[in-house]
């Protein structure tokens, strides 16, 4: 049974990295975080980095992402079976470990909510965004059903919009989030952080 890890990027690329990981151990953290909270962005692809900044432009640092084909998923390694080609092996993997809705049945449906509020454990989150891309009716319902379970069984305010696949509406999120920002601030004042 080999392993095999999907690497971007080509060897001269890497080759460049060595300096910054160089620099990255040596560094000394910023003095105070310019960012007001932390939050675990989950929901459809989001395949826009300009989203991801939005939200961090607004104070909030996403710590970690859950998303259909997210970084989580992304970092366990593909096995390759004994006589199988690799390209099936990634084919089947994706098909195993993707936490998209449309691949998992509703009766785990308790399992996700699960993975989500241990994600935001893992990573100290104070939130969840959940986004989902118009037209994707798997995660709208998601999406629905996140707002009302993720604050009443686990404790962590949610974040729920409904978004184009490309960001268009930039200044409607940008009040939707900071005023998300504000009320875990306000939150985390009440709790005595």
């Amino acid at each position: 049974m080999k392993k095999i890890m999907i690497v971007f990027g080509t060897r001269p690329e890497a080759i460049k990295m060595c300096p910054l990981v160089k620099e990255l151990k040596t560094r000394k953290p910023d003095k105070k975080s310019p960012f007001r909270c932390k939050v675990v962005l989950a929901g459809s692809e989001n395949d826009d980095p300009e989203f991801t900044k939005l939200i961090e432009g607004c104070g909030a640092e996403v710590v970690c992402d859950r998303h259909c084909y997210g970084a989580v998923e992304s970092r366990a390694p593909i096995v390759v079976k004994d006589g199988e080609k690799p390209l099936t092996a990634i084919a089947r993997h994706y098909l195993e470990t993707s936490n998209c809705p449309r691949f998992m049945p509703q009766d785990i449906m308790r399992e996700r909510k699960q993975r989500l509020a241990d994600l935001a454990k893992e990573y100290k989150a104070d939130g969840i965004i959940v986004a989902s891309n118009k037209f994707c009716e798997y995660w709208s319902y998601e999406r629905t059903i996140d707002t009302i379970v993720m604050p009443r069984d686990f404790g962590y305010p949610v974040c729920s919009i409904e978004k184009e696949y490309i960001n268009g509406a930039s200044g409607q999120l940008r009040t939707r989030f900071q005023a998300f920002v504000e009320s875990i601030e306000i939150k985390k004042i009440q709790e005595g952080k």
